[in-house]
């Protein structure tokens, strides 16, 4: 149970601090800020990071906080790897779960769509390979890559057998991370239940961006990408009203033995290349799983793995320097 604690701690330090760094999405309001105090802004977290909603500022805004608080606590029990009587760590730990929620078979199948896209590189069953390289730091090079081929053969996103009764693990000592499309999830839930609210014009941040409608200024929201000047706004990124986006950083955090956060099926050594990797879609479900699987394909091929998806844009910064847009 300790260990758990620990690891806890450190995926939060890791979420809360993404968010004040360059290394996630930030928004910028730099437009208009006698327009921006007209919103009442709502923090808290989820999944271990900092979120952030802007609402209107109006009757009933509190009152909707406190009921976005209680849908993200709701999902938290779902997907997160931190509550020890979570779904997920139900899964995890008995190799099966009868009658999962509908949320997490909507989840796990939307990631088995990516990692069919991205042929494998997208894969949640890679939490043991993690588990190995975030809490074994002190082993000697013989014994990590002992470790690492021990475990390679669990990692298999085809290993899952999932249906709205049953979901279950095809091999023993399996287990799945939603870290890198759960976030998503949990916004694009948030936007919706804003929506049954009536509202028009919000901006949703739960570790993922989503726009509600347009700022009040009427403009486009923007958000800026590492990489870009944050406060200038002919850098920024204007997001459409509807529209979501998402970033990962393989370079924004390292393991204790020295590695991304952001592992390598196949190629657990490889370097990494780009600095940012950020998906603009119409979910943030989606842009969540894509930013995460296309940060390991090469610059020649993001357009050919992306050719079959609609309203999907990507914005890539390389380790040399080199920014791309499809």
């Amino acid at each position: 149970m300790l260990k758990n604690k620990t690891r806890r701690r450190f995926l939060q330090i890791i979420g809360t601090a993404s968010l004040l760094s360059p290394a996630l999405i930030k928004q910028s309001l730099a437009l208009g800020t006698q327009k921006d105090a007209v919103f009442f802004k709502w923090q808290g977290v989820a999944l271990g990071g900092q979120a952030e909603i802007l609402l209107p500022k109006e009757k009933g805004s509190e009152d909707l906080a406190r009921k976005i608080q209680n849908e993200i606590s709701r999902l938290e029990k779902i997907f997160s790897l931190y509550l020890p009587s979570s779904e997920i760590n139900l899964l995890n730990s008995q190799g099966e779960l009868q009658n999962p929620s509908p949320e997490l078979f909507q989840v796990i199948s939307k990631a088995h769509e990516i990692s069919s896209l991205t042929k494998g590189a997208f894969d949640i069953t890679i939490q043991p390979l993690w588990l190995v390289h975030s809490e074994m730091p002190n082993l000697t090079d013989h014994k990590r890559k002992k470790a690492i081929q021990s475990v390679q053969e669990l990692i298999d996103y085809r290993n899952i057998t999932v249906s709205p009764e049953h979901i279950s693990f095809k091999k023993r000592g399996m287990a799945i991370t939603l870290n890198g499309i759960a976030q998503g999830f949990i916004t694009d839930r948030i936007y919706q239940l804003l929506i049954s609210h009536g509202l028009t014009n919000s901006l949703v941040n739960v570790g993922e961006i989503k726009a509600l409608g347009n700022h009040p200024s009427g403009r486009e929201w923007a958000v800026s990408i590492k990489g870009q000047e944050e406060k200038m706004p002919e850098k920024a990124v204007n997001l459409h009203a509807g529209k979501a986006i998402a970033t990962s950083s393989p370079t924004g955090t390292i393991l204790k033995d020295g590695h991304s956060h952001l592992l390598q099926v196949k190629n657990t050594d490889a370097l990494a290349l780009y600095k940012t990797m950020s998906v603009i879609a119409d979910n943030a479900t989606t842009a969540d799983a894509l930013s995460t699987g296309l940060s390991f394909i090469p610059p020649q091929e993001l357009k050919n793995i992306i050719s079959t998806k609609r309203n999907i844009e990507i914005i890539a910064h390389t380790v040399t320097g080199e920014t791309i847009k499809i």
